[in-house]
């Protein structure tokens, strides 16, 4: 492969073939970069602000503290990507893939999300505040001491999901799916769980206070 080099300002590699391409700190703030292949590519603490990689396939991908604030990243794959400390605020996520990534630490505050799917993801202490990720799939995921204070995570599959310690103060889970799911001290105070299951999820430790439980009652506060 060509040496690209690391200033790649408003570059047009929309389509390109950029497998296991040497990006590492570069340059791609506005780079168009629309269904590029860049599987494997290493593009640790790059500059990708408001890049649009539309449907572009980063599988395996290195992207540890890349800037991807307000970038367009609808309809991308992620699958196993590193994306641990990552900013991704502002940026468009619709139907983008998570699937298998670790993303500990990750920024998404003001992201937009559809359809996202987050199974075996690693979202360890990710803030994921106010996010609006109804019908999200997080199957198995990672959310240890995540925030997801006033995400919406109506009718979200959290099947096997560990959400321990994590705050999710304020956030609607009316709906949701998390048999086997664990809240091991995690902090639900004023959730809604309006028509959850609660069985087989684990609530030890959980800080339920004025959430507002499967039949509708509201839980006292202590």
């Amino acid at each position: 492969m060509e040496n690209l080099g690391k200033n790649l300002r408003g570059k047009d590699m929309s389509g390109q073939r950029l497998f296991g391409a040497e990006l590492n700190g570069a340059d791609l703030f506005q780079c168009k970069l629309v269904k590029a292949k860049m599987s494997g590519a290493a593009l640790n603490q790059a500059n990708l602000s408001q890049a649009d990689l539309t449907g572009a396939s980063l599988n395996r991908a290195q992207l540890q503290q890349a800037d991807l604030s307000q970038a367009n990243l609808s309809g991308a794959k992620l699958h196993e990507a590193e994306l641990k400390g990552a900013n991704f605020r502002g940026a468009n996520l619709s139907k983008t893939d998570f699937n298998g990534a670790i993303a500990a630490g990750a920024d998404f505050t003001s992201a937009q999300f559809a359809e996202n799917d987050f199974s075996g993801c690693d979202l360890t202490s990710a803030n994921l505040e106010n996010a609006q990720l109804s019908g999200a799939v997080f199957n198995n995921a990672k959310l240890i001491s995540a925030n997801l204070r006033q995400a919406n995570l109506e009718k979200a599959n959290l099947t096997g999901a560990d959400l321990t310690s994590a705050d999710l103060s304020g956030c609607n889970l009316a709906g949701a799916l998390i048999s086997k799911a664990n809240f091991h001290n995690a902090n639900l105070a004023g959730v809604n769980l309006l028509g959850v299951n609660l069985y087989g999820a684990n609530m030890t430790g959980a800080n339920l206070a004025g959430a507002v439980m499967p039949d509708g009652t509201i839980k006292p506060h202590q």
